[in-house]
């Protein structure tokens, strides 16, 4: 056993593919191939589910991966630390959940890239499910995600509770509402929300639901500014973080609803890979500024 066969193994995991391991490894498919079989060969079983699209690991291949990032990890960070003085370097993948607006880690980016001149970063803003889903297929190193007041992170990464986000409830500013106003007069609206994945909309329809409630959807988009938009033309009711509602310059045509039976917060988490190794510095500079961030905002 070796470590590139090592290495060709858990980029196919982490990729889904011999074509893309092969692109990231800078090796012919065929190299990539030839070295999970060698890899295979000497552990004596399957470690790849050749059947199914992306490719999954077989039980053996769970085992071993689950083994092979550490050492990986390890050997990476030897590495760093004798060539590159420990400084951090390579890839860092991580992602932001969208109830931030797109720009609260423009600045702490430029930061990075200063303080880290040797890492290549690759930034994603999607929905928290999203970033759970590639954290759990290592397409992550780490993210920013919002869950619901009370649900608890997945077991199998490192998780660290970094604020609190209250959530709006934002209607047109010509719309009439007598305040404080109940879910039941609300559920009278249609709304514009984020697709199902999103956590504000989930707790939502849990409230709705926990009274008998009706829930209707005018408009489903991602678009923060876009629902902003619609909201501000009467076509519906919609959610927004407070710190996003306050920074949009749509705001003046809308306003903020006291509900007296709804007052949604959501949690903000870091999540990362319990092998994160070299880049915990990286880590810990991103909690920091999302920290930054949120006390800013409040």
């Amino acid at each position: 056993m070796n470590l590139i066969d090592l290495e060709a193994f858990v980029s196919v995991v982490d990729h889904g593919s011999i074509v893309a391991a092969a692109t990231v490894l800078h090796l012919t498919q065929s190299a990539v191939t030839r070295r999970v079989q060698s890899l295979e060969d000497v552990l004596g079983v399957s470690l790849l589910d050749r059947q199914t699209r992306p490719l999954q690991p077989t039980l053996a291949g769970r085992e071993t991966y689950e083994f092979a990032r550490p050492v990986l990890s390890s050997v990476s960070d030897l590495k760093a630390a004798i060539t590159q003085n420990g400084e951090p370097s390579g890839d860092f993948r991580f992602g932001l959940t969208r109830s931030f607006d797109d720009t609260a880690l423009a600045r702490p980016i430029q930061n990075v890239r200063t303080k880290f001149p040797k890492l290549k970063l690759h930034a994603f803003v999607q929905f928290s499910g999203s970033l759970l889903e590639s954290l759990a297929n290592r397409k992550l190193d780490a993210a920013i995600v919002n869950l619901p007041e009370g649900s608890v992170p997945p077991v199998s990464l490192v998780s660290e509770r970094i604020g609190m986000k209250s959530i709006n409830v934002v209607a047109a500013e010509s719309a009439r509402f007598n305040q404080p106003v109940t879910l039941k007069e609300l559920s009278a609206s249609p709304w514009v929300v984020h697709p199902p994945a999103c956590p504000t909309r989930q707790s939502l329809e849990t409230a709705l639901l926990q009274q008998g409630l009706p829930f209707e959807t005018a408009v489903e988009t991602e678009g923060i500014e876009l629902q902003f938009s619609l909201i501000s033309n009467r076509v519906g009711l919609g959610l927004a973080p407070s710190d996003v509602f306050h920074s949009s310059p749509q705001r003046k045509n809308m306003k903020v609803l006291k509900v007296k039976d709804f007052s949604p917060k959501l949690a903000v988490w870091l999540l990362y890979s319990k092998h994160v190794g070299r880049l915990a510095p990286v880590v810990r500079y991103l909690r920091g500024a999302v920290q930054q961030h949120l006390k800013l905002r409040t």
